[in-house]
């Protein structure tokens, strides 16, 4: 039975099977390393075997360095994984936990800090980063004509919308991150102010503050009198904080109507008990670190403000610490 687990991994593995695999199937060291001898198993990376009758080919030899090194694809392999117009498994290309100072002959290894915003998905049977988080990669590597064409590429073929592009610039947004300043140079040059609704950037900045470790705040939230009656409806909210955060833009806060009703409608929400946070699009894509200062300073250390309470507790989220590694 465990000779019979162990193809059938092979055969989904593009052929290969690591070291601890084999282990977790049943089959013992002794047992690989005569597989090894006779010829039946070919040792394709570190730990990982290829079967002999199974050929090689560009898959198995990825996923056998992934498999050896507990890396995932990255950059430009992960783009071809994806099916990116333009990108082919032409290269081994991995991305590792900063510090492991990994060298691997024919493989470029990139170190990252933020390997838990890498995006694990899974594509052809190999680990890689997210789409989104693949972009952002390739920022730092390729010209900025490749990086243009390749955006064309996936917003053309619906694969990612602008708002998936612009949120993974402020997830990752920190001085000195390659590839943040030509990802937004490229974004900003085609699609200008207001890339994105309103409503779609109100949920980019509730991932954002959900990845850093805030719960999760109410969208679209009715803030109601006692009586039932309207007070406002605001972009997203703490009910029990009674704090409320709007999103101001240029399309539509820039214009005489919302000149006169903006201030009125803050005012009722201040005299309701509601404290109001406003904040741009600049702030949002420029100042991320800024933003997520300013929501737990308005959340307070209460013990019912569990985000405060840790962000007060704890350093900033690694996105958030001054310079550090560039990927």
């Amino acid at each position: 039975m465990g000779e019979e687990r162990i193809l059938r991994r092979m055969k989904r593995q593009h052929g290969v099977v690591s070291r601890a695999q084999a282990l977790a199937d049943g089959m013992t060291r002794g047992q690989m390393k005569y597989r090894v001898r006779t010829g039946e198993w070919v040792t394709e990376a570190r730990g990982v075997y290829r079967h002999a009758a199974i050929r090689p080919t560009a898959l198995s030899r990825l996923l056998a360095v992934c498999l050896a090194h507990n890396a995932l694809a990255s950059h430009r392999s992960a783009a071809a994984l994806h099916g990116v117009d333009g990108y082919t498994l032409d290269r081994v290309e991995i991305v590792v936990p900063s510090r492991r100072s990994l060298s691997v002959d024919g493989v470029t290894v990139h170190e990252s800090t933020q390997m838990r915003l890498a995006g694990l998905t899974e594509r052809r049977g190999v680990p890689c980063t997210g789409l989104s988080r693949t972009l952002l990669d390739l920022a730092a590597v390729v010209s900025r004509k490749r990086l243009d064409r390749t955006i064309d590429a996936v917003l053309r073929d619906g694969q990612l919308r602008p708002s998936h592009l612009y949120g993974v610039l402020a997830s990752h947004a920190r001085r000195g991150r390659d590839g943040c300043g030509a990802l937004r140079a490229s974004l900003d040059a085609r699609l200008g102010d207001d890339p994105v609704p309103l409503s779609e950037w109100s949920r980019m900045v509730q991932d954002l503050l959900v990845d850093v470790g805030f719960s999760r705040p109410r969208l679209e939230y009715r803030i109601c009198r006692a009586d039932g009656s309207l007070i406002a409806q605001v972009d997203l909210a703490y009910p029990r904080h009674r704090l409320a955060i709007e999103l101001d833009s240029v399309r539509y806060h820039l214009n005489r109507e919302s000149f006169v009703s903006d201030p009125r409608r803050r005012n009722r929400l201040m005299v309701a008990g509601w404290d109001v946070l406003t904040f741009t699009w600049d702030d949002y894509i420029n100042r991320p670190a800024d933003l997520v200062s300013i929501v737990a300073a308005a959340l307070g250390p209460s013990p019912r403000q569990t985000p405060a309470a840790r962000a007060n507790s704890r350093p900033q989220p690694p996105e958030f610490r001054g310079k550090g590694a560039s990927a």
